[in-house]
């Protein structure tokens, strides 16, 4: 009886990684699936290296990970974070940033607060903006605030 149940299984994840392969859009999700697939079908995982182009380690931490957790186990986990600007108010303040006046992190942090209400978690993202202040800006900046003696 437990034999039956292990093929039911195997059967039910054979049909969940086939549907899961064929929607896939990324390709290492795809890859993942992919591998974990033939494994259960019964490919070796030497077949599979050569199939995939992947290593064995690959295959063998993607196949713990689906019985463990399921197709979830399979997709990127990293989603990546939304920005607190949009791509208007980030092209806004690049045109803030290359006004004449000198700008500094306090004062970007100022702006940022009171024109957005935005206020980063971390001062490295008030660093990030001003690295890609408008370089055209600078020179004229440079350019103006040059005496002659």
């Amino acid at each position: 009886m437990e034999i039956k149940s292990l093929e039911q299984q195997k059967r039910e994840a054979i049909a969940n990684l086939q549907e899961f392969v064929d929607s896939c859009q990324k390709v290492r999700e795809w890859k993942r699936g992919e591998a974990v697939r033939l494994r259960v079908l019964g490919f070796s995982y030497q077949e599979i290296q050569i199939r995939l182009r992947v290593s064995i380690s690959f295959i063998a931490k993607n196949q713990k990970k689906f019985w463990e957790q399921g197709i979830e186990g399979l997709k990127l986990g990293y989603k990546g974070s939304k920005s607190y600007l949009t791509k208007l108010q980030q092209q806004e303040v690049m045109e803030w940033l290359s006004l004449p006046e000198r700008r500094n992190i306090s004062e970007l942090e100022r702006h940022l607060m009171e024109t957005y209400s935005v206020v980063f978690k971390s001062r490295e993202s008030y660093y990030q903006l001003l690295k890609k202040k408008p370089k055209l800006a600078e020179r004229k900046q440079r350019k103006y605030s040059k005496r002659p003696r």
